[in-house]
């Protein structure tokens, strides 16, 4: 069976000039290879189809996807064929950007409070559509063509819009890429690190309503409002992205990875993977197989146009 790479790291040249990338793709096809790298990432699909992976999350991509990317989440683009036409290139603009590219107190400015909520978010991947899609794109697609200065008034304003709006969905599970929110009560942190640290053991309930000082009907409801889920719902979240990782960058079996994941048989491993990620353990490990075969073929991750600004 073929194995898919750990992510690789990738290195983003750096011009001490200025602050942030933009960089404008037009290839045969999309052939990074599944990487990650410290910097943000909002993508822009202007032409071409294919399946997206980020974190844990695989989908389909055609014109108009946008995708912001949080820090360090490995990621990669994949077109089932290279094109032949120039006119059926794969095309995408990128905005590359670290936490503290603007200086390392602006994020932490009252100010620009939903703007570090928004990045925290985007550590599992944020897909926008809609409105919200739209005027990014707008904006995106004249990016490259704009002075420094004007560049870096339209990306507070992608910031501002993105911030705002009520068009996006989370695409990796939290067990793939586990964090804790600076923004959610310390209830809520404390629970979310004793399941972090103690998801592959079997896991009691009360256990982690004592250590937020509450009874377990009381936490429950609490979990539940703050989160949106019950926590048996979010345990088999982290549960199921820890086993996620695992298929693509290990060969261990299907039955072992359950096991080491927390799951007590794997006909329940096999119900919760399905109902999250709508295929089972053995598709899943394919999907990421078969991308990856495509990517050895020949990789032609070169931009056509890249400005740092």
């Amino acid at each position: 069976m073929q194995v898919p790479n750990k992510a690789e790291f990738e290195l983003i040249p750096k011009n001490h000039l200025h602050s942030f990338a933009v960089r404008e793709f037009a290839l045969p096809r999309f052939q990074a290879p599944w990487h990650f790298h410290p910097e943000c990432e909002l993508t822009l699909i202007l032409q071409s189809r294919g399946r997206r992976f980020v974190g844990d999350s695989f989908a389909e991509f055609a014109p108009g996807d946008l995708v912001l990317l949080g820090s360090n989440l490995p990621h990669y683009w994949r077109n089932p064929e290279a094109a032949v036409k120039t006119q059926s290139q794969s095309k995408a603009i990128v905005v590359q950007f670290r936490e503290d590219c603007f200086g390392k107190d602006f994020l932490g400015l009252p100010e620009m409070t939903g703007i570090r909520k928004l990045l925290l978010r985007a550590r599992r991947g944020l897909h926008f559509t809609g409105k919200t899609r739209d005027e990014v794109a707008v904006i995106m697609s004249r990016l490259p063509g704009l002075k420094s200065f004007d560049q870096l008034l339209d990306l507070l304003h992608i910031f501002k819009l993105l911030n705002e709006s009520g068009e996006d969905r989370v695409l990796s599970s939290p067990g793939f890429s586990p964090l804790l929110d600076e923004f959610a009560s310390e209830r809520i942190n404390r629970a979310y690190q004793f399941i972090f640290e103690n998801f592959a053991a079997p896991i009691q309930h009360g256990q982690i309503a004592r250590g937020s000082g509450m009874s377990l009907s009381a936490f429950g409801h609490y979990f539940k409002r703050a989160t949106g889920r019950t926590l048996t719902d979010f345990i088999n979240e982290v549960r199921v992205g820890h086993a996620s990782r695992l298929l693509i960058e290990t060969d261990q079996s299907v039955s072992e990875i359950a096991y080491a994941s927390g799951f007590e048989s794997l006909s329940h491993f096999n119900r919760r993977f399905r109902k999250l990620n709508g295929l089972n353990p053995k598709e899943y490990r394919c999907g990421h197989n078969s991308a990856t075969r495509y990517l050895d073929q020949g990789r032609l991750g070169v931009p056509l146009f890249t400005s740092w600004r």
